[in-house]
């Protein structure tokens, strides 16, 4: 067991980026959409802060800078997704749109930094495009609905955050980085929501329990895990494991939500899957190899 724990910690990490949809769907009942992004950001800047304080200290101002953008960029994503579960329960579906960031982020640093896609990403990208066909076909007419193409952003601006995330993540402290990027995406969502959104006099108990919930387990809790299991476990194979989340969701939005898939939209589900493994399957062989 111990020689697959790092392969275990991640397979709960996986459940967990599930659980989040969920955390985060039932808290919206009593904050707005983006007050509820900056309430979430900021308590897991206050919470990693005294940790990461004292790297921040010994931070570039560029350095600096570039952890704020991006921690805009990151709260930017983050509320378009937050846009497509507030007046929707159908997360199966988007959950695995959601996941096609992971084959759009190639195609993202081949635009930014010139980085040439691997032969399996061109094997895999059909897949991925006729699962999003299927998709579409699975509503009343062949197109997307309005919540699948928040979804779809959503992956896009994951992709990008996540490209440059992984550029300049090897040039700052990773604690400080992250500390600083919660804090800058949490501010200016609270610009925002104070001028633009309007909040209940008295937000629901059961509300700041989701909250907590998604601050506590599905940011802070989550974060430390993945960390700790992508030391324990080898890059391809924790790539691997976290394919799991949109399955994970797709099984929780069934259970919870009652949520009915037409055949269509299930193939379409398998094929964006299918496509994602066809895409990391070549890295976890090799890797295997090497061993």
């Amino acid at each position: 067991m111990q020689k697959y724990l790092g392969e275990l910690i991640l397979f709960c990490v996986s459940l967990l980026a599930a659980l989040g949809w969920f955390f985060s769907k039932y808290s919206l009942v009593g904050f707005p959409s983006v007050g509820f992004i900056a309430v979430r950001f900021l308590a897991a800047f206050v919470i990693f802060l005294p940790f990461a304080y004292a790297q921040i200290r010994t931070l570039e101002k560029r350095q600096f800078i570039i952890s704020s953008l991006l921690g805009t960029l990151f709260a930017t994503y983050f509320l378009v997704w937050i846009l497509a579960i507030t007046h929707n329960t159908n997360f199966g579906a988007g959950a695995f749109i959601v996941s096609l960031a992971m084959l759009i982020a190639p195609l993202i640093a081949w635009i930014i930094f010139h980085n040439k896609p691997t032969r399996s990403f061109a094997i895999a990208l059909p897949f991925a495009f006729i699962g999003l066909y299927f998709i579409a076909k699975g509503n009343s007419e062949l197109q997307f609905s309005s919540d699948d193409w928040l979804y779809l952003l959503t992956a896009i601006l994951e992709a990008i955050y996540f490209v440059l995330n992984n550029h300049y993540a090897k040039h700052i402290p990773t604690l400080s980085f992250t500390t600083i990027q919660f804090g800058a995406g949490g501010l200016v969502c609270a610009i925002y929501s104070c001028l633009l959104e309007s909040w209940t006099e008295q937000i629901p108990l059961e509300s700041i329990y989701w909250l907590a919930l998604s601050v506590l387990v599905a940011t802070n809790f989550r974060f430390l895990l993945q960390t700790l299991g992508q030391k324990l476990c080898n890059i391809s194979n924790a790539a691997f494991i976290m394919l799991l989340e949109p399955v994970w969701t797709l099984i929780l939005s069934a259970v919870i939500f009652s949520e009915i898939l037409s055949w269509q939209k299930i193939l379409g589900c398998s094929l964006i899957l299918l496509s994602l493994i066809l895409y990391r399957l070549p890295n976890v062989l090799n890797k295997a190899k090497v061993q």
